[in-house]
């Protein structure tokens, strides 16, 4: 599982206390759910808002973790492989508290 932080300084005000996006791998061992678990409750509690692509076993349990935590969660519709292109938010899916 690998963590990132993404500059929020031009984002909105719910995502002024920090934003990490969350990648893992798509078949992932119990030992990388339980380090997701951990690194984004860690963050949340913190006031950090979470990003990954629901549509992995990863991304869905790091929504799930940002969502319980009751911090912001941004989906991804793709996320950069190394060298491929940049990571892009998808609208439709995307959550924060209190905006759709």
């Amino acid at each position: 599982m690998r963590v990132f932080a993404i500059d929020t300084r031009n984002m909105g005000p719910e995502l002024q206390g920090g934003l990490i996006g969350v990648v893992g791998s798509t078949s992932p061992t119990a030992e990388e759910k339980r380090e997701c678990v951990e690194t984004v409750s860690q963050y949340a509690v913190d006031g950090w808002a979470i990003a990954a692509d629901p549509r992995t076993p990863i991304g869905r349990l790091a929504a799930l973790t940002a969502e319980t935590a009751c911090v912001p969660f941004v989906a991804f519709n793709r996320v950069a492989e190394r060298g491929g292109p940049v990571v892009g938010p998808s609208m439709v899916g995307a959550t924060t508290r209190g905006v759709a």
